[in-house]
């Protein structure tokens, strides 16, 4: 199994390109917005297989004509209630009190579902929440070029163009699909969880200015992901209330 580790990416499609040690993967954005639909999630909560079922059930809609970014969040905040989640992390549970507070809620919990920095508790709410945004021109678009140049690193070319009229954040995720997982204690003791669109990596904030804004980043790759069953994603959203500007994905297995 191999592991990525700090990256950037996202997309509605991708077209392989020479270059790098085997080929590239290039990405755009569409020219409407791609809402990200963060799940807030926990092995150790037994609430939470039905809300991680929605996502997995949600990312086998997605296509030309329904475009989003989920991306499954394990808190830490249930670690010491019988079963230690080893996807949770500090950084996600604190990204979610964020989310909070800009939603004006007065605690977190599991499973919770944002969509476009927007607390969201109804499932046809979501998808129709996801439609409108489809159909909404955006004003940041997303350009990626990623490539390998070496066995264990990767290399990314990230472009925004930002015509909001005001700066942005841009974040870059690695999720990971397919995980299955026996758990053996806490809440969810003896089932056998399914896990998609799990973050494996979420970065801290690239400044997104107003016009174009480039970066280069390096990726390096560890031991323990799936490549096969990885994505990358590049988000950028508003810094004031987490609306998604836009965001894409992209499957990394075509560049093994």
């Amino acid at each position: 199994m191999k592991r990525i580790a700090k990256s950037l990416l996202l997309a509605m499609c991708w077209i392989p390109v020479a270059g790098g040690t085997d080929q590239a993967l290039a990405v755009s954005s569409a020219g409407t917005i791609t809402p990200v639909v963060e799940l807030y999630t926990s092995e150790g909560c037994s609430s939470c297989p039905p809300a991680d079922r929605f996502l997995a059930e949600l990312g086998t809609h997605i296509g030309p004509d329904f475009h989003a970014v989920p991306l499954a969040f394990h808190v830490d905040y249930w670690n010491r209630l019988g079963w230690p989640d080893p996807f949770s992390k500090k950084q996600y549970t604190e990204r979610q009190r964020w989310i909070a507070h800009v939603n004006r809620q007065s605690s977190i919990y599991t499973p919770e579902l944002v969509v476009s920095g927007r607390e969201t508790r109804n499932g046809a709410q979501i998808y129709d929440r996801i439609r409108k945004h489809n159909e909404t021109p955006a004003n940041v678009g997303i350009q990626l070029q990623v490539e390998r140049n070496a066995p264990d690193r990767l290399h990314a070319e990230i472009t925004f163009d930002n015509t909001s009229g005001s700066a942005a954040e841009g974040y870059v995720a690695i999720y990971e699909n397919g995980i299955i997982r026996e758990i053996g204690g806490g809440e969810n003791r003896g089932a056998t969880l399914n896990h998609e669109f799990l973050v494996r990596y979420w970065s801290q904030p690239h400044a997104v200015n107003v016009g174009q804004t480039s970066t280069l980043v390096e990726l390096d790759i560890e031991s323990d992901w799936e490549i096969s069953n990885l994505g990358l994603a590049v988000v950028a959203i508003d810094p004031k209330n987490g609306a998604t500007l836009q965001a894409i994905r992209t499957p990394l297995h075509s560049l093994y």
